[in-house]
This record gives structure tokens, sequence and C-alpha cells, in this order.
């Protein structure tokens, strides 16, 4: 099992989730739990966490406040939106765990620009995405403190991908904000962060390429305690020094309350929060003289916007400790570990912590999710979200459930225990990996005892207006008041919410243990040019891709799903190289991808054509592509077919003359025309000037004809076939005649 060899990454774990294992050995989680719970004769019934009462109230406002307007005409995007969960209760003075330090250790002023764990000043223009710069700049100022690593990551790509326009999107919007359990959800299914470079920001994009290569794994999100006054920063503060930049919000109108000389910002009103910053430091020194309105006493917070640097003091500006909506709702630090820890990552929940149920009457209860081995895998890691400050966990993990998420057995293969003190996001590494084979069941059940707040399982869950697009199947998440009873969760009744699409917040890590195998296809092999080609990787157990597209040696991409335009007319070998932790392999297809201008491959009949009054001919052709083809005839527009590689046009109703028979076909701006010259001829030489009977048929005439069609002899003269209708015509024309 790979560790992660930070020792700042090794301090937070011992600070935030201080977990243990319960056993090295295999051992039954019902005889431990039947130990230590004495169980009551009427079990408490579920019941889910009210939801976020400024969600609620969002919810009725016709859009959200995603501009701050200068007053002339300086517009700065904000974009805050509150997420549904609910966790007003969580800011109770008891509840305020300090990291290391008490107030009085913690220095008097702290800014994370001089301590070079900062990233550079982003710019999110109009958008209403400052949640996704928020969550980010935290992020990116973790890896910088532990690793020493500075990012730039896509804050375009996480916009993006969070929106109803994707699978695994919310009912947002591009421009309808966000927050961070938004950011969570997006960064804990792997979705991102990506590089800056492979998805640029832009204000006017909607879309992103899914796909990309994952820089980092998201290790933990921590939601930190509101303030609950001006004074209430210890925890900020000590999060600062210890994880790096912190995610907040605060309320913004900087027509109003911002001192520009200053840079810096004082609010004491009770608006809707309506912004996301980053916090980077704190001055207690800071002039309460400094802002528009005097405060009761000085002290500032250092913070970092994402309007670009041209705004504030290079970016940056101080918000008074003071202002009365400055983390008084969200406050979050996020963390990361290499993405070469593991390579699959088992999730019902994409979209999330959206809401926490439990049991009335009761701070602890079980939830178990069920997963199936893709392939002979080690199961390494545990991801989860607690949903109190002080939560105690338990992990289980069993093979082969058939009781809900346990075993027939009841043997569990793997344990540990832990309490995290911040409520959030996290990952707990296995002390005891566990092998799976390709196609095993296997689950993961975790016991959940929160200290003080009820509803300690965090789920994903069909949620008008938020997260519509959550999807669950029976047989994938269960829950339990004592770890012994399970049921499917999909199958709660509540009144008031629809557990059909529901699933528990519960991840599960892997890695690999066989080398990859490559494969690809591509969406077309042949085209005009401009060819645009989206290849698609197929291969197994690979977690990096090199591709070259045209053949020359050099690597093209090393996205798993490339794009790729080619131009010139010629063909074009593709090479597709993948790894994993165990080895390389690699596919190369010769000549797969050929672009040529459009050309006709073959057409019939190959030169002019006679043919006789009545007869039927075909005319056809093939091109080297598919194409729109239309048949003209002296002109006219007879027929057409689309996306074809061959069309034909046929007819037989034609007059005696001389017809032009065009075939036009059509790729994109390219063209080609094959044209006939197509004589008719009467097929009667009997019924002609120099006849006996002149136009008409005599009797000589007819038993002539008679003979021919008896004794399957071709007409005098034109030398087709005397057919039964034109032997029927020739007799009527006998018949006019004889009347004359």
């Amino acid at each position: 099992m790979k560790k992660i060899n930070s020792l700042l990454f090794a301090f937070m774990i011992l600070f935030s989730c201080f977990s243990g294992s319960l056993s090295l050995a295999a051992g039954s989680s019902e005889n431990f739990e039947l130990s230590q719970n004495n169980t009551s004769l009427s079990e408490p019934s579920i019941e889910t966490a009210p939801l976020n009462p400024d969600f609620l109230e969002s919810e009725k406002s016709e859009s959200i406040e995603s501009i701050s307007s200068s007053g002339d005409g300086d517009f700065s995007g904000t974009g805050y939106t509150p997420s549904p969960v609910n966790l007003s209760g969580l800011s109770k003075p008891a509840e305020r765990l300090l990291l290391r330090a008490s107030a009085s250790e913690l220095p008097a002023t702290f800014d994370l620009r001089t301590e070079g764990q900062v990233t550079s000043v982003e710019n999110q223009g109009k958008t209403g995405s400052c949640w996704a710069f928020s969550s980010l700049a935290s992020l990116e100022s973790y890896i910088l403190g532990a690793e020493g690593e500075s990012w730039d990551f896509s804050e375009n790509n996480m916009k993006n991908l969070v929106t109803t326009y994707y699978s695994d999107g919310f009912d947002f919007d591009v421009n309808d904000g966000g927050n961070a359990f938004m950011a969570m959800a997006y960064l804990a299914r792997w979705a991102g962060p990506v590089n800056e470079a492979e998805d640029p920001f832009s204000e006017t994009s909607t879309s992103s390429p899914e796909g990309l290569v994952v820089q980092k794994y998201l290790q933990e999100a921590l939601i930190l305690p509101d303030r609950t006054g001006p004074l209430d920063n210890e925890v900020i503060k000590q999060a600062l020094m210890d994880y790096g930049a912190v995610y907040s919000t605060m309320y913004m109108d900087k027509t109003i309350y911002y001192q520009e000389n200053n840079h810096a910002y004082l609010y004491t009103g009770s608006g809707k929060v309506n912004h996301a910053i980053t916090i980077v430091g704190w001055n207690d020194s800071f002039d309460r003289n400094m802002f528009k309105q005097i405060p009761a006493g000085d002290g500032a917070f250092i913070v970092k916007n994402s309007w670009g640097e041209s705004w504030g003091e290079e970016g940056y500006f101080y918000i008074s400790y003071y202002d009365t909506r400055l983390g008084y709702e969200e406050n979050a630090v996020f963390t990361a570990a290499d993405q070469d820890n593991f390579d699959y990552n088992y999730q019902y929940d994409p979209l999330g912590w959206v809401n926490q149920i439990g049991y009335s009457e009761s701070l602890t209860a079980w939830s178990g999710n069920v997963f199936t081995s893709e392939g002979n895998e080690i199961l390494e890691a545990v991801g989860f979200y607690t949903t109190d400050f002080d939560t105690a966990y338990e992990i289980y993990v069993y093979k082969n459930p058939t009781d809900g998420p346990l075993s027939q057995s009841g043997i569990f293969v793997a344990n540990e225990n832990g309490t995290c003190a911040f409520p959030g996001y996290h990952t707990q590494l296995l002390s005891s990996p566990v092998n799976l084979s390709s196609g095993e069941k296997f689950s993961v059940v975790i016991k959940f005892s929160n200290p003080s707040s009820g509803n300690p399982l965090a789920l994903e869950y069909k949620l008008s207006g938020y997260s519509s697009k959550a999807q669950a199947n029976s047989g994938e998440s269960y829950i339990s008041l004592n770890g012994v009873s399970w049921q499917d969760l999909t199958s709660v009744e509540d009144k008031t919410y629809d557990y059909s699409e529901a699933n528990f917040c519960i991840k599960a890590f892997t890695i690999v243990t066989v080398p990859p195998e490559a494969e690809f296809s591509s969406n077309i092999t042949s085209w005009v040019s401009p060819l645009t080609v989206q290849f698609t990787d197929l291969s197994k157990d690979a977690f990096s891709w090199e591709w070259d597209l045209n053949g020359d040696g050099i690597v093209d991409s090393i996205v798993q799903n490339p794009v790729y335009t080619y131009s010139s007319n010629k063909a074009y070998t593709v090479s597709l190289n993948v790894s994993n932790r165990n080895g390389f392999d690699s596919e190369t297809k010769i000549n797969y991808i050929t672009v040529a201008p459009l050309s006709i491959l073959s057409a019939s009949p190959s030169e002019n054509v006679t043919t006789y009054e009545g007869g039927e001919q075909a005319f056809s052709i093939s091109t080297n592509h598919n194409s729109t083809v239309r048949w003209y005839l002296n002109g006219v527009l007879k027929s057409s077919e689309s996306g074809v590689t061959s069309s034909s046009y046929s007819s037989s109703a034609l007059s005696p003359g001389t017809y032009t028979v065009t075939a036009r076909a059509v790729t994109g701006s390219e063209k080609v025309a094959c044209t006939w010259a197509w004589t008719v001829r009467d097929w009667n030489p009997w019924d002609d000037s120099t006849s006996q009977e002149g136009t008409g048929i005599s009797t000589g005439e007819l038993q002539e004809a008679i003979h021919v069609y008896k004794n399957n002899l071709p007409i005098p003269n034109t030398g087709v076939e005397l057919t039964s209708s034109r032997l029927e015509e020739l007799i009527w024309l006998w018949r006019e005649g004889s009347a004359n």
C-alpha cells in the first residue's frame, strides 16, 4: 500500500480523524455491536434532517445574485448559493474544537503570502463561480505548503462539470452559483482537479472536456465551525496555519461597504451571504479607522478575492473581524494526496452530500454500500462524510455480502475506527488491505456516532432544484439502527422525502494488481479534410495514456479520450501506450485514419447508354466517403439520399429522345459528379413511315411480330426483346389501324 509521505498530512490525520484499527484479524461486528447496546423493544424511526433554511429561501428566488457593481460600470462576479445541508446547529461554543493551540498561542499577525503558500490571484469575470475559485485556492494552498508543489487548477472545469448539462451535474446553469459541498462532490468523485492549461477559464464557456487527467485526489474537505462573534476566530486562524488558505463566505456589496483606498471591507447587516472568498491570513492590529464604518475594535482577516490582480491590493483586501457575515455560513479547507495512491473509485454519490438521515432519539446509525469489483484489485481505503464535530466512526469490510451489506457468516475482513474532529469529507486508509477478485462483491459498512447532532448518515438523493439527477438501485445502500437488522435505503418510505433514488456517501478506493491492456476505437476512420476524430479508450486497468495520433512518433495527447483534427490528405497510423503501477501495454493501428478528397470509386453504366422506349435503365455510383447523393434528369432533381457510399437511380417511362442523367455527391465543402448521355430509341420497327402500313400495323407485320414472340427472337433492327406487353401494344395498334 502506498503511503502519503507528507508530515503535514500525517499531522492533519492525527488531529482531524483520530483513527485506529479495532482488530488486525477478522471478527464479527454483530457480536461487538450487541455487546455495546441494549436493544430497545421499540426501534426509533428513520428521520431526515431539515433542509437548510437559506437554501429553501434561495429556491423561492427567481435568480441568484451573481454580480456586484461598483456603480461606475465595473461589474464583478460573486455567485455563492447555499447548500441544502443544514449545519446551523453545529456552531455551539462547546463544539468549537481547536486543532492545536489556544488563542493566546496564536501570533498577532499571519500572512500566507509571506509564507509562500498562496497561488496567483485569478479572475472570475462576471461569472457566478466564486465558490470554485475559493475551493481550488484552498486546495492549491494546502498542496503548496504540504508538498512544496505549485499547481494552477481549472476552475472552468469545476464550474462547468457540475452543471445541469452533464449527467453528474446539479440542477444549476453555469452562472447559477455554487458552494463548498458542490466542490467536494466534484473533487471526491475524481472529476478533478485538472490543469488550468487543459481547460482554461472562459466567462462564456458552458462546457468542458470530461476525462482530463486528474492531478490530485481529494483527501479531506473539513467544514470548520461558523464564527459566532467578532473575536471568535481561533479555529480559522489555526486552520490557516495547519492547512493553508481557508474557503469562506461573506456578503459582498463593494459599492457601499468597500473602502477602496485602504482595501478594507466591513458589513454589519444581516444580508444573505452571496460571495465565496479565500482567507489567507490575519492582522489583529489592523486599524479600525481604515474602514468606511468604524467598528468597535481593530483586527482584520487578509482575504484573497477572485476579481483579478487589478482589484484591491493586487487582488487581496481586508475584512474586519466585526463583519457580521464573514465566516458565519460556510468555512472549509481542502486537502489532497497524490493521484497515484489509488486506481479505482467505487461510488454511488457523484453529487455528494445532499442531506443527512438517522434515527429519532439516536445519535448513532449504521450505513453500508455494496460494490462489485471490476477486476483483480486490492481495497486500500474508504471515503466518507461525517455530519458533526468529533464524530466517532467504525468501518467494517465484508466480502460476498448476502444479508444486506453483511456476509452470511457475519465475519468482516477488515475494520478501522477513529474520530473526526470536523464534519466533512474524509479518507481512511485500511491497515489491512483487502484482496478482491474480478466480479467479487464486497461491502463497506460504517457505524457513525455523533456527540450532539442527530442524523449522522450523509446521503445523496433526488432533491428538486438541486440534485434531480441522483440515481440509485436496490441492493446498493443499506441503513441500520444497530448493525444487525438492515433495510435497503431505496425501500425506506417517507411522507416528505423520496429515497427511491438515494445512496449513502461511502466510497471504496482500490489499486489494480495486473498490467493494463491497451485498446481503442474512434467514431470515424475515413472522411474529407478537415477530419475531426473522437477517440475512445477501451483499455483495461489503464491509468495513464500517451497517444500518437498521426504516426510521427511524438505524443500528441495524454488525455484518456482525445479529439484530434486531421488536415492533410493521407493515411495516418494511430498508437496508444497505456500504463499502470504494474506495467505497460500498447496498441497500434496501421493506416487507421484516412483523409482523402471525395471521389467516385465506381459508376454504372461505365459509359453513355442507349436503350429503347419502355425499357428500364439503372444508374449507380459509389463514393469513398458517406455523402449526400442527388440524381438529376435533364437538370430536374429526381431523388436524393444522405449518408451513403452507394446510390442508384432508375427510370423506364421515357419517350424516345436524348437525356442527361447526373449524379452529384456532396460531403462538407467537397463535391463530385458523374454524368451520362442517355439515348432512348423507339423499339418498334413496324410502326414507322417506311413500314407497309406507315405508322399503323398491318396484318403481315403483326404475324411477323407474333412469330418473333413465340420463338423468343429479337425484334428486327433493334435487337430488343418482344415482351408480352409490347406484343399487346402491337395488337392494339393493328386493331386501331383496321378500324380505320
